[in-house]
């Protein structure tokens, strides 16, 4: 059972569960036709018995019958007497008298009857007994017919339900074979854009296909993701590498003085930082998609971090002469884990020094808004382009700036991954020529 088809089974338990339902129904239909014919027995011989009755009337001890009482349909009648004498009729069988009682009873021949006794009593003259007897072949060959019809009809019945249920099945299993081939024609992921797009009915197996199209669709989202991840990951690894080589090799070369020589080290250790950057900020990505990296969550006051923040970057800013604002307002409070947010908005800040005017300003402030606490970063400088805005967010995006500043485009990806683990978004106003604006939203926790 297990080897077979859904569809097999389907049917198999279908049309076993119509022959059980066959089986009882045949029963009840034998049951009620014995019933019925009881019935037709009982009614049949007490009515006769009341024909009779009123034929049979005791005059001057004299037993007088107004007609032929055998020629009462299908029903024979005998008298007797108390003693068992006949009086009139025939004695087909032994059998004691009981009033009002209907048995059954075998003649010597083996012709069955069903026999009925009433018993007479009269004011002038001894009681005597009406005995009304009835073939039990005069409603079984009716009987016999109907169980013969059923024996034909039943079985037949069971065999078009189990057909007409294959076929069910086979029509309600459809969708389940072209999600199956649909499945199996994606398989090794060489074509990820077909879809099962089940019309019809709005059922269960509709409502399967729509979420696996679903699944399809975040699979090729993801598939394209890697591929794209791995193509930039390669690229912008393979800048870097080829720059120390090329040092390497120049810095051991005849033609280095030690000043080149030193110059070589220093490109490559500046080269070599960069790669680290790259090689750490992939690896926070990819433990955050997995869900490998834990997030620690504990109410601190934002004001105070963007304290330590705005620190931090003073000494970058100072080296392009740009100022650093601090926008606190007061305490603000939020659940967060203490060094992601930190990095999340270091992030932003560095960006903020990197890609601002020379002699501009940066500001990093805190407040809290319709029960939600923002932190924001803010400059002065060039701005992102319109058709730049919707990509910032994507990893290894990178604009013409950020090429010319050195960036590898991971900084904000890993932004808005910090922001959505901890329940929160981040959100970027930029226009050329007026600065850029990134916010990081938290919910608000109540003050400590």
């Amino acid at each position: 059972m297990k080897r077979l088809s859904i569809k097999a089974r389907v049917t198999i338990w279908y049309t076993l569960l119509v022959a059980l339902i066959a089986l009882l129904a045949a029963g009840v239909l034998f049951l009620s036709a014995r019933r019925m014919m009881h019935n037709y027995y009982y009614e049949t011989l007490t009515g006769t018995a009341q024909l009779a009755l009123d034929d049979i009337r005791m005059e001057d001890g004299e037993l007088d019958i107004d007609r032929d009482l055998d020629e009462l349909p299908s029903v024979r009648v005998a008298l007797f007497t108390t003693d068992g004498e006949l009086i009139y009729g025939r004695v087909r069988f032994d059998l004691p008298f009981a009033e009002g009682e209907m048995r059954s009873a075998t003649e010597r021949s083996g012709e069955e009857w069903y026999v009925l006794d009433t018993r007479m009593e009269f004011d002038d003259a001894e009681s005597i007994w009406l005995r009304c007897y009835i073939s039990a072949d005069a409603a079984a060959n009716l009987s016999a017919i109907g169980m013969e019809l059923a024996a034909l009809i039943l079985p037949a019945l069971v065999i078009l339900a189990g057909v007409g249920g294959y076929f069910i099945a086979r029509r309600a299993f459809r969708p389940v074979t072209r999600i199956a081939r649909t499945a199996e024609s994606i398989i090794d992921g060489a074509d990820l854009k077909k879809r099962i797009a089940l019309e019809g009915a709005r059922d269960e197996l509709y409502r399967l296909a729509k979420v696996f199209d679903d699944m399809l669709d975040r699979l090729e989202r993801s598939f394209e993701r890697e591929r794209r991840f791995t193509s930039d990951a390669s690229h912008e690894l393979r800048t870097p590498v080829a720059a120390i080589l090329a040092q390497a090799d120049f810095a051991l070369s005849d033609l280095a003085t030690p000043e080149d020589r030193m110059e070589a080290l220093r490109d490559i250790r500046l080269r070599a930082g960069q790669m680290s950057t790259l090689i750490g900020r992939l690896l926070a990505l990819t433990r955050m998609d997995a869900g490998q990296m834990r997030v620690e969550l504990e109410t601190i006051d934002l004001c105070d971090l963007a304290e330590v923040v705005a620190a931090q970057i003073e000494d970058g800013a100072a080296e392009r002469n740009m100022t650093v604002l601090r926008a606190l307002d007061g305490s603000v409070w939020a659940k967060c884990d203490q060094t992601m947010l930190t990095q999340a908005l270091l992030n932003l800040a560095e960006n903020a020094v990197k890609y601002g005017r020379e002699g501009g300003y940066v500001r990093v402030g805190v407040h809290a808004q319709g029960g939600e606490a923002r932190l924001v970063v803010e400059d002065d400088g060039p701005g992102i382009a319109p058709e730049a805005m919707p990509h910032i967010f994507e990893r290894f995006y990178q604009g013409d700036s950020s090429r010319q500043a050195g960036g590898a485009g991971l900084g904000l990806s890993l932004v808005r991954l910090i922001a959505r683990l901890h329940g929160g978004r981040v959100e970027a106003e930029s226009a050329p020529g007026k600065g850029s604006r990134f916010v990081i939203v938290l919910p608000l926790e109540a003050e400590q």
